[in-house]
């Protein structure tokens, strides 16, 4: 029998090799290549080398331009109007990105040389073309951070263009790149140069890293290693959280121990360290212990699928095919700029379908290891606001669709009430998408497509219709239990159904709002009020953008619009041409989603205006065709519509708005104070929010891009940054309530039995034995939370010094909401 602790033990060192491991060979690969910069270590010792030798470089100008007697250096009429550090910058990652190699220090020097001369001539041509150099620039950092790609794209381009500059010579590259390079050797002592023999009287001159820097790299790699641990699940329960260190993983096998808390704030973890956070310890423990275990057919049919290329049912595709050069690229320039846009697009999609193969691969690699287990589990933290999170990556309960397919619970429960049977087909039409409309369609879906689902459950090869799923393999995984379900039921068996019932809030950050400011027509339009169906707020509020639509259409026909002036007359015709076009182009719920979706998290008018134009161009060419405006014009088009819904935003969630702005104002008072944000949630977690002002050097060149930052961005002691404490209050009071919601809802379902959890952030979940104890566990406890605590009322008295509390008003209340309603919404959570 399998020792599971001396297991556990060899799985976490496996864990610590395998960050090590993954670290080091992206690093040598890195240097091999000559991009040494890309690793941890090397770019580290970048951002300190460029601080030092910037000092250098404008110490070397000033001194040469004194007019002191002696000869004039060369290199200070080449680098004049060049910024010092971008000169170091430069210099320092050319000389550094062939750590791992001896080089010819001419061939160092010129390539130095020529990237300061195509700055300093894309900076003269900004002068004259800063719409052009703008537009290349906005390009590139888009698709690449790769310094090559970028020189070959701006040389290109360069090389089109009559711009008057006199070429550098390959003699004047070279004096300019081995004066940079001689001021780095003098100031750093991390390069040196070695004089070396060629033959007879013959001598070339070599750059070499000292010892003091290889030394230094190999310092700096161990510490990256040792701090790179690829954490995976745990097969045995996860060390208890008993304070703000030690819980989770049980060996020594790390660096560092594992924090409760994600936060680096001296003034939260001595917030923290001082409070009861009993029930955040408790919560997160019964989440942790929760046993999980792979589910077998579903990663079977995942991996064939995904060796076969992928997709289907959401595995990406494998990459797709670069278009073939045309063959008059070099005489047809029409040809040659639709081919390089073509392929350029084709580029960024592989850019992006790589990233999500190797996440895919490593979700099934992980489960494929595991699956032999009977039960593992996954320890969890919080993060600041108090939100509970899954400390492994990919393979996760709180992961991707392919992820929660993978998983199930390691012991199921029986389905042998009427109630548990309601919650596991609700979840299979959840999981399909048959989730906008009432209970029992939802139940009538499941029985009307019964002979399907157990076919897939037998072949899902061979009908793919599960894959066009919302969730398609959550849908598959609950296809399976479904037939064998099916199977057991007519013979008077017992089945146990291992899957786990998700039930979601309806827009979670606007359910909070709405119930803290008692808003009735929020609060409705979020399902807090019983219902026959449940509510869409996305599609109220795109009924009321379409009432406000046709009100503005309308004005044309405003009594009195003759006495209007000529501009104020010309400007309401406009709109209501405008208001026209939209109309009959048609404004439904995937216009307005994403507005609404993020507006409790920080939404802005421009937020607001960009997602409508993003969804405007979803739409089919056709229906774009129908709006009959110029594709010059739509963008401004699309934003004049985002001011539309927008303002209907306002009318549908006043809660929202005015809480939001309420906190905003309030932080802007606190912050001028210079004070951090410290609250207290329901669940006796403490949130500080204190962002300091960041001193910062940020290097931008335009060979490459913004990526540098020196020595990370050093906040600034005893400052409080205005603007961000403004900007992030409101969703940071949001996310820590939401998480303070499901804290107290597992404790208290704890207490009702329930062992079994999958909770994300709004998604509650559990077995269908034990999903109606848990939908009226949570709605109890929202109920309580805000029927006990006053929390903007609690915000206000906590964080707000005294001698400020009479400038700032008391919070803002709607009313009208009951909120023991709420226990009576079936879609509540559904």
């Amino acid at each position: 029998m399998l020792d599971l602790v001396a297991e556990q033990a060899r799985l976490e060192q496996r864990m610590a090799t395998l960050g090590a491991e993954r670290y080091r060979a992206l690093a040598l690969e890195a240097r091999e290549g000559g991009e040494a910069t890309r690793s941890k270590s090397v770019s580290y010792a970048m951002d300190a080398t460029v601080l030092v030798l910037g000092d250098a470089v404008s110490k070397f100008l000033e001194s040469a331009q004194t007019g002191r007697a002696g000869r004039k250096h060369s290199a200070v009429r080449a680098l004049e109007d060049v910024d010092p550090t971008v000169a170091a910058f430069i210099t320092a990652k050319t000389a550094l990105d062939g750590v791992a190699k001896k080089r010819d220090m001419v061939a160092v020097a010129s390539l130095i040389g020529t990237a300061i001369e195509t700055e300093k001539r894309i900076a003269n041509y900004r002068l004259t073309h800063p719409g052009h150099v703008g537009t290349v620039e906005k390009d590139l950092n888009r698709r690449t951070r790769n310094g090559r790609h970028r020189k070959s794209v701006f040389n290109h381009v360069l090389s089109k263009v009559e711009d008057g500059w006199t070429a550098w010579d390959a003699r004047a590259k070279v004096l300019v790149g081995t004066k940079l390079i001689e001021l780095m050797v003098e100031a750093t002592g991390l390069f040196e140069i070695e004089r070396i023999r060629r033959g007879r009287n013959k001598y070339a001159a070599s750059l070499v890293p000292t010892n003091r820097v290889n030394d230094w790299l190999a310092t700096l790699d161990i510490q990256a290693e040792l701090l790179s641990p690829e954490f995976r699940p745990c097969v045995i329960p996860p060390k208890d959280w008993e304070g703000l260190v030690g819980g989770g993983y049980h060996t020594d096998a790390f660096a560092t121990d594992l924090s409760l808390v994600k936060t680096r704030s001296k003034d939260h973890l001595k917030a923290l360290a001082s409070a009861d956070l009993s029930n955040v310890y408790r919560a997160v423990n019964a989440i942790q212990r929760t046993p999980w275990a792979v589910n077998r057919r579903v990663l079977e049919v995942a991996s064939h699928l995904n060796d076969a290329g992928g997709g289907l049912a959401g595995l990406p595709q494998e990459a797709e095919h670069i278009p073939t050069p045309p063959a008059d690229i070099d005489t047809n320039e029409e040809a040659r700029t639709r081919w390089k846009r073509q392929a350029a697009m084709a580029h960024d999609r592989n850019r992006t379908l790589f990233s999500r193969r190797v996440q895919t691969l490593k979700t099934l690699s992980v489960a494929q290891e595991y699956v032999d287990y009977d039960a593992i589990y996954f320890p969890h933290q919080l993060d600041f606001r108090g939100r509970v999170y899954a400390v492994p990556n990919g393979l996760n309960p709180q992961g991707t669709d392919l992820a929660k397919g993978l998983l199930q619970f390691s012991e199921g429960d029986p389905l042998d009430t009427v109630a548990a049977i309601h919650w596991f087909k609700v979840h299979g039409a959840n999981t399909f998408g048959v989730d906008k409309v009432g209970m029992d369609d939802r139940l009538a879906w499941v029985d009307a497509n019964s002979g399907r689902i157990a076919a897939t459950a037998r072949e899902p090869l061979d009908d793919l219709w599960w894959a066009e799923a919302d969730s398609p393999f959550c849908f598959l995984a609950w296809c399976f239990e479904y037939a064998a379900w099916l199977m057991v039921t007519p013979y008077g068996g017992t089945f146990c159904s291992r899957l786990a019932i998700a039930m979601d809030g309806s827009c979670n950050g606007l359910q909070h709002y709405s119930a803290m400011l008692r808003d009735p027509v929020a609060g409705k339009a979020v399902n807090l009020v019983p219902s026959d169906a449940p509510q869409d707020i996305y599609g109220e509020v795109a009924r009321v953008v379409n009432d406000r639509l046709y009100q503005i259409a309308m004005q044309e026909h405003v009594p009195g619009l003759e006495y209007a002036t000529d501009e104020e007359r010309k400007e309401l015709m406009e709109e209501a041409a405008l208001a026209n076009h939209w109309g009959a182009f048609g404004i439904d719920r995937k216009i307005t989603k994403r507005p609404v979706m993020v507006l409790p998290y920080g939404g802005t008018l421009n937020s607001c205006q960009k997602y409508v134009f993003d969804a405007v161009l979803e739409r089919s060419a056709a229906d774009i065709a129908t709006l009959q405006i110029e594709d010059d014009q739509l963008r401004a088009a699309s934003y004049w519509l985002g001011g539309v819904v927008w303002s209907s935003i306002g009318d549908v969630v006043v809660s929202a708005k005015l809480a939001m702005g309420w906190l905003r104002e309030t932080a802007l008072i606190v912050a001028k104070s210079g004070n951090p944000l410290k609250w207290t949630t329901p669940s006796g977690f403490v949130v500080v929010q204190g962002y300091q002002e960041v001193k910062s050097r940020q290097i931008e060149t335009v060979l490459f891009g913004k990526r540098f930052k020196p020595c990370i961005q050093e906040a600034v002691p005893d400052t409080i940054d205005r603007r961000r404490q403004a900007n992030g209050v409101a969703p940071n009071f949001v996310h820590s309530m939401d998480a303070a919601a499901l804290i107290l809802t597992v404790n208290a379902a704890s207490e009702k039995g329930i062992t079994k959890f999958a909770m994300i952030h709004d998604s509650y979940g559990t077995t269908a034995s034990g999903a109606t104890d848990l939908a009226s566990v949570l709605r109890s406890e929202f109920v309580r939370m805000y029927e006990e605590n006053e929390v903007l009322e609690q915000f206000r008295e906590e964080t707000v010094p005294a001698s400020l509390q009479d400038k700032v008003q008391f919070p803002p209340f709607v009313g009208g909401l009951d909120l023991h309603e709420i226990k009576e919404s079936d879609y509540f959570f559904a």
